[in-house]
């Protein structure tokens, strides 16, 4: 789950909570958790053991406090891609972007066996 999805799910407006900055840079969320006294979990009010940064689109990015159990409710979409094939386009798009040669080529294998019989004729055996 999100976090701004906890937050709605709790019906907490985040325009209520403090501004942030935005990106935070990681010491100032470590200050935050650990500077005196401690902050209250934004959803349950006990002590908070972590905290996040939410953009919402009307009220910015705001601070959120969570205590163990609600921070660990909050786990961010994956995105990474999930096939092979998904995986390759973004090397492929990476290597191209950094320049590298034979970018359009690249291509990976599922096994050895498979990369053996890919290799291209010119290539050392």
């Amino acid at each position: 789950m999100e976090p701004a999805d906890l937050l709605t799910q709790h019906g907490i407006d985040p325009a209520r909570l403090e501004p942030a900055p935005h990106p935070p840079a990681r010491a100032q969320i470590l200050a935050r958790v650990q500077s005196p006294p401690p902050r209250s979990c934004v959803v349950c009010g006990d002590q908070a053991a972590t905290a996040r940064i939410v953009v919402s689109p009307d009220a910015g990015p705001r601070w959120t406090d969570w205590c163990w159990d609600h921070g660990m409710a909050i786990h961010p979409r994956c995105t990474l891609p999930a096939t092979l094939e998904d995986i390759t386009a973004d090397l492929r798009a990476a290597a191209r972007e950094a320049g590298l040669p034979g970018a359009v080529d690249l291509a990976f294998y599922s096994s050895t066996g498979t990369a053996a019989a890919g290799r291209r004729s010119e290539e050392p055996r």
